[in-house]
């Protein structure tokens, strides 16, 4: 209920969302990630589902993809951990 004011608050800091409309799909109980990113949609596991929002930074570090990582990628798989660096930084 909150992602229109977490992607609200992600542009003021970085730039627009250049991908349209951002969803997050909630997968089943075998999906083995926490969460996958693409540029429209984040696949998430349905842990991160809580009652006190104690998993929203997975939801936010799967968003920011968006800029670190979609728009923006590394030369090779050397350099990977800036995007990581960079999203868990947001």
């Amino acid at each position: 209920s909150e992602l229109p004011e977490i992607l609200d608050i992600a542009e003021a800091y970085l730039t627009p969302y250049a991908w349209g409309r951002y969803s997050i799909v909630i997968m089943p109980p075998s999906f083995p990630w926490g969460g996958m990113e693409h540029p429209l949609v984040t696949f998430a596991s349905h842990t991160l589902i809580t009652g006190d929002k104690s998993k929203v930074e997975t939801a936010i570090h799967e968003l920011t993809h968006s800029w670190f990582g979609n728009n923006v990628g590394c030369q090779n798989w050397d350099n990977f951990w800036i995007n990581e660096g960079l999203n868990t930084f947001m």
